[in-house]
């Protein structure tokens, strides 16, 4: 299997033709639309954790100071 990338948008009337080609040489091709994906912030990327601690008295800010000894360096 050999993939083709192409990087920037095409209408219908350049598929029909790139389609039209591959066709002649008796090529199977697939063909799949892929969208690029916005940079997500760090809020969007982990939203869906965020209920998992609902019970906990426990913030982002206090689990990574535990996790990374910020809270030990302060007080030595």
């Amino acid at each position: 299997m050999t993939q083709i990338t192409v990087n920037n948008s095409i209408d219908s009337m350049q598929m029909s033709v790139l389609l039209s080609l591959f066709d002649t040489w008796n090529m199977n091709v697939e063909i799949t639309d892929t969208k690029k994906h916005k940079h997500k912030t760090f809020s969007q990327q982990f939203s869906k954790t965020r209920g998992m601690w609902h019970d906990y008295d426990i913030d982002g800010t206090t689990l990574r100071n535990e996790a990374w000894g910020i809270q030990e360096k302060i007080t030595q």
